[in-house]
């Protein structure tokens, strides 16, 4: 419980003890640039509310045992002149944590920022304002934490590269591991802006956010403050955001909510990865435009399409395909479809897993940064299903007999309980005629004799022929039914059989 408090509570408290900082811009006369070499001078134009500044060219000495721990924070990071930095923490000791010391390093002052709670773990974050009037170039802080014994913290050491904000549009940004923060002075026009991003094989992961709050990227929404670390390479997946490859995504811009947009590259650690991207300036994009082919090679279970991709509407094409179904406005959500990769222009799509002789609607469809566009909707009912009516072969009774058919005559290749007892009197035998004189009227009907038990007292006495069969096969081929008169009785009977491999 002790850990979920300090999340949310510690991070409340730093956001309300330590992120008030304003950029002390007017003790610089004329706006003079600040150069991260000078520590003096940084520290000059940091200010941490509530916090007592301290005259030493050290922070205070850690414990030699006991002492709180901070661990899990990436110690080289990237920031834009005019961002605000965020340094999470994971920090755990066995009392409270009461405070921070931070420190520019080399500076002759420090910072001692009290924290008042009762929580001893979890994790923090330091943010603080970069004034726009810092430089280009790298400069390193210092930080410990102490608790309620009076214990503090081994020192840590984090890097902090700054660069110059830029403008929309620009040419390119690149990077590799760890975090890298751009900050971009976007025109107060809405609209949709586009980053088209390459970040080759190694896996890293891209967070855009406006006023603090997350508005577009490569993964899940994602809270600035616990941006504390990228991830190893052999943990960075998709699902949680890390990609290698070359892609694009757009994000809604509203200047109502700030003109300045941040973007946070997490470049996967420990595996050499190289990353760029370029950032465009709010524009209108829209979702592509395309055409259906017409449907070709149809047959029982597959059919040929594809479709045209006019336009991409501003932003690439990142997948597209046909998708099938059986009701019109098939979309892509059905697993019924074809995925022929990226890009614009022509392509071609197999149809496959089809039933014979059904109705299909299909449709071209293409993705983009703005969405899924589909091109106009055509249908094709499939063909049937090769029918076998011949009538010769093998065929099994209701009741359980068997008799195979050929040419004029069907002769008993199993019997059934009642023709095993005329069998055993003699009456017939496995290869004795149970249809005969099978004579074809049209393709699945044909006329026949069929031969009758006759029962007296109800035993079997004899078998008898009736004059008057017919046999009539099914549409598809797999039944055919046998009528005649009995001549015992001159009751009309019917049988069906089925069709065996």
């Amino acid at each position: 419980m002790n850990k979920k408090i300090l999340i949310v509570v510690g991070l409340i408290l730093v956001q309300n003890l330590i992120t008030s900082c304003k950029k002390d811009e007017d003790s610089k006369p004329n706006n003079i640039e600040v150069s991260p070499a000078d520590p003096n001078a940084l520290t000059g134009i940091i200010v941490f509310p509530n916090s007592t500044t301290v005259d030493n060219l050290t922070l205070p000495e850690s414990s030699t045992s006991g002492g709180p721990v901070i661990s899990n924070f990436d110690n080289n990071i990237s920031y834009s002149a005019g961002s605000k930095v965020f340094l999470p923490l994971e920090v755990s000791a066995s009392s409270s944590i009461k405070g921070i010391y931070f420190q520019v390093k080399g500076a002759s002052k420090y910072f001692n920022i009290p924290i008042n709670t009762s929580i001893s773990s979890g994790i923090i974050s330091v943010p603080f304002d970069l004034s726009v009037l810092v430089g280009s170039g790298n400069f390193i802080v210092l930080m410990k934490i102490y608790d309620a014994q009076g214990k503090v913290s081994s020192p840590i050491e984090i890097s902090i590269n700054i660069t110059k904000s830029s403008n929309c549009g620009i040419t390119k940004v690149s990077g590799g591991q760890g975090l890298t923060s751009n900050l971009f002075k976007i025109p107060s026009t809405a609209g949709k802006i586009k980053i088209s991003y390459d970040t080759y094989v190694v896996k890293d992961k891209i967070d855009v956010f406006q006023n603090g709050e997350w508005i577009g990227g490569t993964g899940p929404t994602t809270v600035r403050s616990t941006l504390r670390k990228a991830l190893n390479c052999s943990v960075a997946t998709e699902v949680l955001g890390y990609f290698g490859k070359k892609s694009e995504f757009l994000f809604d811009y509203d200047p109502a909510n700030g003109t300045d947009i941040e973007v946070v590259v997490s470049g996967c650690e420990l595996g050499g990865t190289l990353w760029e991207y370029t950032f465009s300036c709010p524009g209108t994009f829209a979702t592509p435009s395309l055409t259906t082919n017409f449907i070709s090679g149809i047959g029982q279970n597959s059919a040929n399409s594809g479709g045209f991709i006019a336009s991409d509407g501003g932003s690439s094409i990142t997948a597209k395909g046909v998708v099938w179904g059986l009701s019109p406005n098939p979309t892509v959500s059905l697993v019924t479809k074809t995925v022929n990769g990226s890009g614009s222009g022509s392509f071609t799509s197999s149809i496959t897993g089809l039933s014979p002789n059904t109705k299909y609607y299909v449709r071209a469809y293409a993705t983009n940064g703005s969405g899924t566009a589909y091109g106009n909707e055509l249908n094709f009912t499939t063909s049937g299903a090769s029918v076998n009516l011949d009538i010769n072969g093998k065929w099994l009774y209701e009741t359980g007999y068997v008799i195979t058919i050929s040419g004029t005559g069907g002769a008993f290749t199993v019997f059934n309980s009642s023709w095993q007892t005329a069998a055993n009197m003699g009456l017939v035998s496995l290869g004795s005629l149970k249809l005969r004189n099978i004579t074809p009227v049209n393709s699945t009907k044909w006329n026949c004799q069929e031969l009758w038990i006759k029962t007296v007292g109800g035993a079997i006495n004899s078998v008898l022929w009736s004059s008057d069969g017919t046999i009539t096969m099914s549409p598809n081929g797999q039944t055919i039914t046998v009528t005649s008169t009995s001549p015992v009785t001159g009751i009309v009977g019917t049988g069906t059989f089925t069709r065996q491999p």
